[in-house]
């Protein structure tokens, strides 16, 4: 946060999460980006990074100068109709979180973030019933407007209810038709569903 705006980031593989921190300390997670996902974005208005990355997991980024993708004669239409995609993305997937922090039960707002975190491992041909959440419980709290004993709570809720089985971070979704995807979630043209190699 605060550091001049230099390139864009792309996630090549690895868990991060970006946080909004104030003058006081206090911090709110705004993302956690995984492979695929476009970083530094926010950047570009004030030239300067208004948010601090984190990795949760070993990572590799790949990073675009952002000067040199204005270049004439180093443009590259379909690179930047990727950046662009990916942008509009990153900001529809942070609506979508915001949106999930005014749902008024806590158990349909860990409903859904599961439902999201499914949906994206999917989107990169993984199971979309069987995976890691490499972020704290207090991570998904500040990102959902939850306390961490509300998340815990309400992830027993969820696994009373035959929904999910929990061991820690490993989440094993039973009954997948009763996590319900925010409407405004955004879905991915086909050929952005494959990993970046």
């Amino acid at each position: 946060m605060g550091q001049p705006f230099t390139v864009l980031y792309i996630v090549q593989c690895g868990f991060l999460k970006t946080v909004l921190r104030n003058t006081e300390g206090d911090e709110r997670v705004l993302s956690f980006p995984m492979q695929g996902d476009l970083l530094g974005f926010d950047g570009i208005y004030r030239n300067r990074y208004t948010s601090d990355t984190e990795a949760l997991t070993d990572c590799d980024l790949i990073t675009l100068p952002f000067k040199q993708l204005l270049t004439p004669g180093h443009a590259n239409g379909e690179l930047e109709q990727m950046i662009y995609l990916a942008t509009s993305r990153e900001i529809a997937l942070e609506r979508c979180g915001m949106g999930l922090s005014i749902t008024v039960k806590s158990e349909a707002r860990v409903a859904r973030f599961l439902a999201m975190q499914s949906k994206r491992y999917t989107n990169l041909g993984y199971s979309s019933k069987n995976f890691l959440l490499p972020m704290t419980r207090r991570d998904m709290g500040s990102y959902l407007g939850l306390t961490l004993e509300t998340i815990s709570r309400s992830l027993s809720a969820l696994a009373a209810a035959g929904i999910i089985s929990v061991n820690r971070r490993d989440i094993h979704i039973l009954r997948p038709e009763l996590l319900i995807l925010p409407p405004n979630f955004p879905q991915l043209p086909e050929e952005t569903n494959k990993p970046v190699s």
